[in-house]
């Protein structure tokens, strides 16, 4: 898939530590990695016979499917990675409320998904025990007290986009979604909510 990651052909990953190094550099190749495999075990397909096109569609329509059954109205699912499918198709369409609700959903229900994204640097290994170090693609973690959860996400068509999940004190997590920004604006954009929810918290609290 499009961008360089540090994955390569032939890597052999437990599903945890795949999970962790894909989000916290937006690996392309893990996620459609993932995605494949995920669709081979819903199709209970055996690895040898299982075409990739045929597990990606089944994910994808899973992926869908999900976003149904959560409320999300206004997304819906093109690839597994969110890359443009053209100069004039987006991967993956969808809501800032939409986002948020499924943050939301993975806070309260699998929290541990999202666990080793709150870390600027990650390392971790293959099942040959090869170790990665993985910088964070959300370059602006240290402006983000109490960060819980975040992610980032860039195409030419969706812009910058950014979701964090953040403590803003007595265990009470709040989520900002921007979509549409820039590369950098993005970090700068989040900054700028996280600022104005602590500020009207602290007049209303």
């Amino acid at each position: 898939e499009d961008g360089a990651s540090g994955l390569s052909e032939g890597e052999r990953w437990s599903f945890k530590k795949l999970l962790g190094f894909t989000l916290v550099a937006s690996s392309n190749d893990g996620a459609h990695a993932l995605a494949s495999a995920a669709g081979a075990i819903e199709l209970l397909t055996p690895p040898a016979q299982a075409s990739d096109k045929q597990n990606m569609d089944t994910f994808i329509a899973s992926m869908n499917t999900e976003a149904k059954q959560l409320g999300m109205s206004q997304t819906y699912f093109l690839n597994a990675t969110g890359l443009d499918e053209s100069i004039g198709q987006s991967g993956a369409y969808g809501s800032a409320d939409d986002v948020a609700r499924l943050m939301t959903y993975i806070l309260k229900t699998k929290p541990e998904i999202i666990s080793a994204t709150p870390s600027p640097i990650l390392w971790t290994n293959d099942q040959n025990g090869e170790q990665k170090k993985v910088k964070n693609t959300n370059t602006a973690i240290g402006d983000f007290p109490g960060l819980i959860a975040s992610k980032t996400g860039y195409t030419d068509l969706a812009g910058g986009n950014l979701v964090i999940a953040f403590d803003a004190g007595l265990a009470h997590p709040i989520i900002i979604v921007v979509l549409g920004s820039t590369e950098g604006g993005r970090f700068i954009d989040a900054k700028n909510l996280l600022n104005a929810t602590l500020d009207w918290m602290g007049k209303n609290g």
